[in-house]
Formats: structure tokens, sequence, C-alpha cells
């Protein structure tokens, strides 16, 4: 991945990663607002911060996670909470998807919708497929996908299991749903990259936050803590009463993999702050027992809620 230097604002470069050329005024905006939030958040520095939320080869990671159940090339696919565009542009130029991405206009971090429609464009790809919207009322008719993804959005979302229902409305039978979310039983809390207890309250991860952490807990106040492993069952059960649906896999076999194999971190913050603990886990995790008392005690990290509409 070529990077900017850390360069004053007005100086950055463009980033090429992936084929993909990320413009330098999108730099700048990511740089700008969520930098500067997860600066004040977690103390990374606005460029670097910005740049891991940018970075390709995450994109590319989590298209080859969806490959695994279903083919890319052709398929219509619609992204819920589509960002700064990086991951739409990946799934149309390297995978052949006919993508599409729901971005909330004016809200949250403010400039992610303009400036996806700035990347786009700037890699020959119509920037209307980035519409304007939230989850929670998806602006698509009945069954108009196959393939509908969505990473770390959900806990951030107003209504959770409403938007797991119009995701399964706009999908097609057989179709498959991927959602990636952080565990919040889990023993890390990946905006303020600390390590937590497992919440079985809401208002245990602001007090955490206060006066564990020492830090402001405001934010911590609007996360959907009740994401969880028996979240998602439980919901499903419900749901399953309107839109009949297979379970593949909540991402325990994927965590069991990571844990087994030398792991690699996909944003550098969250790798500096816990890389030597999980490399000391490993180390002790013969025949992955450690692995397998977590997936037990419902704590893996993160979430890869995957499912089909059934035909």
């Amino acid at each position: 991945m070529t990077t900017p230097d850390q360069a004053p604002q007005g100086e950055l470069q463009d980033v090429h990663s992936a084929g993909i050329t990320i413009p330098a005024t999108v730099v700048q905006a990511a740089r700008d607002a969520l930098g500067e939030f997860f600066f004040r958040l977690n103390g990374t520095a606005p460029l670097a911060g910005a740049l891991d939320h940018l970075d390709t080869t995450r994109c590319l990671n989590q298209a080859k996670l969806l490959q695994r159940f279903e083919p890319l090339s052709g398929k219509r696919v619609l992204e819920i909470g589509s960002g700064y565009g990086t991951t739409l542009a990946v799934l149309i130029r390297q995978f052949g998807a006919d993508a599409f991405g729901v971005e909330p206009d004016g809200e949250g971090f403010g400039s992610s919708l303009a400036a996806s429609r700035i990347l786009l464009n700037a890699n020959g790809i119509e920037p209307e497929r980035v519409v304007a919207g939230v989850g929670e009322r998806l602006p698509f008719p009945d069954a108009s996908f196959d393939i509908v993804y969505s990473c770390n959005v959900l806990e951030h979302t107003q209504v959770p299991e409403q938007v797991l229902l119009e995701a399964l409305r706009v999908l097609r039978p057989g179709g498959l749903l991927h959602f990636e979310m952080p565990n919040h039983l889990s023993y890390f809390e990946g905006h303020y990259l600390v390590l937590q207890p497992p919440l079985l309250w809401r208002g245990l991860l602001p007090w955490w936050i206060r006066f564990v952490c020492r830090r402001d807990p405001s934010f911590a106040r609007t996360l959907r803590t009740e994401l969880n492993p028996v979240w998602c069952r439980k919901t499903l059960a419900r749901i399953h009463q309107s839109y009949p649906l297979q379970l593949i896999t909540l991402g325990e076999d994927q965590f069991l993999q990571r844990l087994s194999s030398p792991i690699q971190f996909e944003m550098g913050r969250v790798a500096s702050r816990i890389g030597p603990l999980v490399r000391l886990l490993q180390k002790l995790n013969f025949g992955n027992w450690a692995g397998r008392l977590i997936v037990r005690l419902n704590g893996y990290y993160p979430i890869h809620l995957t499912l089909r509409r059934a035909p």
C-alpha cells in the first residue's frame, strides 16, 4: 500500500492500494472526521487511523471471506454502511460484483457519503451506486440483492433487529447475508482499544470506560452492547417467523482458525494494543484448548453472522 507521509493538511497525496485509487481529498476527509474522532477515543494519530480504515487489504480479506460462501462475480451485492467506499470499489473492480452501498447523509462521521462518491468516481465507478439511507429503512425493493453485507455497523444502529429484518427483506430467497460485528461477551473493546469484561448489562461499558479506563464514556453509551452470540440466536429465532432462514455460522470456526495460526491483524492500531497479548495466548494454546474454551463461553471475537434466506 502506497501511503502519504505524515503531511500537514493540504499536502496529502493519493493512496494506491490493491488496484484502487483513494484520492487525497478522501484521505483528508477521513482524517479530519473519522481520524480525529478516534484520536479522541483511543489516542490513535488521526492520519494513521484514517489510513487503517481506508486500507483496501482489509477489504480484500472481507471479500475473500464472502467468497467462502458465495462467488461474487456478477452478483448483486448491497453493503449496509458503506463508509468511504473502499469495500465497494474492491468488490466491483477486483471481484466483478454488481455492488451498491447505503450510507447515512449528514449523520455520524458526516463526510463519508460525499467522500465515497468521490472515491468511486476516481475509480471509474458510478458515484450513484452509494445512496443515502439507514439500515432500518433500506431504499430498495423486496428481494433485489443476491448478497447483503455489513461490517462493524450494526452496533451503531438505532434498532439492530430492524436492520436485520430489512436486510432479509431486500435479500432474494436463497441469498446470502453476512454481518460482521463486535461480540460484547468478549474481552476487548475495539473502539476504545481496551480490555473489557464480558458485558452482561448495557450500563457496564460506560461505567468501565469512565471509572477503570478513565476516559469519556459518552460514545460508549451509544453502542448497542447487547450484540453477542446469545442475542444473535434469539433474534434470528424471532426473525425466522417472518423470513425462514438457515444459519451457517456466527464465526466460531473462523475464530478457532485464526487463534491456531499466526494471527494477522487487519488494523495496525489493534495490533499495536493487543498483539503481544494475543501472541502470548497463542503460545499457551496447545491443541487450541483456549480457543475452544472461549467459544464455549461465547467470548470469540468478532461475530461473523452468516446465513441464507430460505428459497
